[in-house]
């Protein structure tokens, strides 16, 4: 799931394409405006604002940025401002022909992706430079290594959820056979089953071998192999049972201790914000503690840091709230329903503390028709509600937000009613709150919090106006109320 915000009235691509080439201009370049710019648009925006730019000024905008930019800005916008697919080509292309090879980082690009995400990382790293891939990785790896890249290069996998259950236990003893249970290792049949299994069979696999030999996956191939053959294999098993854990994990690594792997940290915030960058946040928080956008902007300074950070989105519910697109009708995925309530129950009444990302994560991007479901799931699985359990896990804030989110979702109108309830009782009235609900919601439901109110407090909500307030006052808000019956 992306994190990358775009505003929700766009500029054409012309106006972005004139905007660039005036933060050219002058002593130095603005670099602000290049990262408020290109940092808050898609890939085909980009694609689009480039045509522009090399069709108003005849240059092309990438050797401009090339030229005005300078050090981790600098590659992390280059790097940026491709698609998806041409920027893991050549983020490949530069670990295997760069100064340095860096065999690791082709590694994670290649096992990382998807079967239809390697297919056209494949045919764009032939289009731009010329070379198949695999000519390359025969060149620069080697052994049992250089064997799992390309039959995982060359293998079509399926990309489904379904599992072969028969082949699920083939496939496990053969492992066992091949490693743990062998002096030495038939690194043949891992890269046989690594390449050729989808990542759900993979994991059923992992849970086979567990159930059958009381170890993991991941510990028989750290005890049966090593260096890139290792990491390989270990990243194709990782991302099978949870990309955004493990990419959250490279990323913590990237970042601790003393200094920083800039390299890395541009690698995976780039090419993974138009991805599933909110999952890789959400595992994060979860694993270490803090959020990304917290270690990213300890770890880092200047333009380098603001452009990484708006790659990363907000990390705070509002935010979050504001820039997720939600589906507004009234189907319900009923299998995402029993995942979020249980996801919840287990971020908040389950554990000793809360991970707020979770909360975030699902009363930011659910529908009000998803998240009254999921609210009656909670309940029926845990004998609670919603509300009380965001009362008893959250405070401040972010509770009365997420109550807000929760309530309007159930009815609006009674939430409404409540608040003007509460903005005339006791002594005195909190005129502005009564200001602002009369007014922005007279146009659009107040004959509902009108019904809502009478029901809950037993007098119109007329009659509470009339009573609290006076003279022309009075009267400009019973206009807006209209008549009580």
């Amino acid at each position: 799931m992306s994190t990358v915000t775009i505003p929700p009235v766009l500029t054409s691509p012309r106006d972005d394409a004139m905007h660039l080439h005036r933060a050219f201009k002058g002593f130095g370049c603005d670099t602000e405006a290049i990262i408020n710019i290109l940092a808050h648009r898609d890939a085909t925006q980009r694609a689009l604002i480039q045509q522009e730019y090399r069709a108003m000024y005849s240059e092309d905008l990438n050797k401009r940025l090339s030229s005005e930019l300078s050090n981790n800005v600098k590659k992390a916008v280059l790097l940026w401002v491709h698609d998806p697919a041409t920027r893991d080509a050549t983020i490949v292309r530069q670990a295997l022909s760069g100064d340095i090879v860096d065999l690791k980082a082709a590694t994670e690009v290649i096992c990382s992706r998807t079967p239809s995400q390697i297919q056209q990382i494949k045919q764009i790293y032939f289009s731009k430079f010329g070379t198949y891939l695999e000519h390359d990785i025969e060149y620069q790896a080697s052994g049992d290594h250089k064997k799992l890249l390309l039959a995982y290069l060359s293998t079509p996998r399926y990309e489904g959820p379904e599992v072969d259950k028969l082949m699920v236990e083939k496939d496990a003893k053969a492992l066992f056979k091949a490693g743990e249970k062998k002096l030495g290792t038939d690194e043949n049949t891992f890269i046989h089953i690594f390449s050729g299994r989808s990542r759900a069979q993979l994991v059923a696999v992992d849970s086979a071998y567990h159930n059958f030999y009381g170890n993991s996956l991941k510990k028989a191939v750290k005890k049966e192999t090593s260096g890139n053959f290792e990491f390989a294999l270990l990243t194709i098993l990782q991302c099978a049972h949870n990309p955004g854990k493990y990419f959250a994990k490279v990323l913590h690594n990237a970042m601790k201790g003393l200094g920083t792997n800039d390299t890395t940290l541009i690698r995976i915030v780039v090419t993974r914000a138009e991805i599933d960058m909110q999952y890789i946040k959400a595992e994060y928080q979860k694993k270490y503690g803090k959020t990304l956008n917290d270690a990213v902007r300890s770890e880092t300074s200047g333009h380098y840091r603001a452009f990484l950070l708006a790659l990363l989105g907000p990390s705070h519910l509002l935010l979050a709230y504001l820039s997720t697109p939600r589906y507004e009708g009234p189907e319900v995925d009923k299998l995402m329903v029993e995942k979020d309530a249980k996801a919840l129950f287990k971020a908040g009444e389950k554990k000793l503390g809360t991970d707020e990302n979770t909360f975030i994560h699902i009363f930011s991007g659910r529908s009000r028709a998803q998240l009254v479901a999921v609210d009656s799931a909670y309940h029926n699985f845990y004998g609670n509600s919603l509300k009380k359990a965001i009362k008893k896990e959250t405070s401040g804030n972010f509770e009365f937000a997420l109550l807000t989110i929760l309530q309007c979702a159930h009815n609006p109108g009674k939430y409404f009613a409540k608040v003007l309830h509460n903005a005339m009782k006791g002594l005195g009235t909190n005129d502005t709150t009564l200001i602002r609900i009369v007014v922005t919601r007279a146009e659009i439901d107040m004959q509902y919090i009108k019904a809502e109110y009478q029901k809950k407090y037993g007098k119109t909500l007329n009659d509470a106006v009339r009573s609290e307030t006076s003279g022309h006052y009075r009267a400009f808000l019973l206009a807006l109320l209209g008549p009580s019956h």
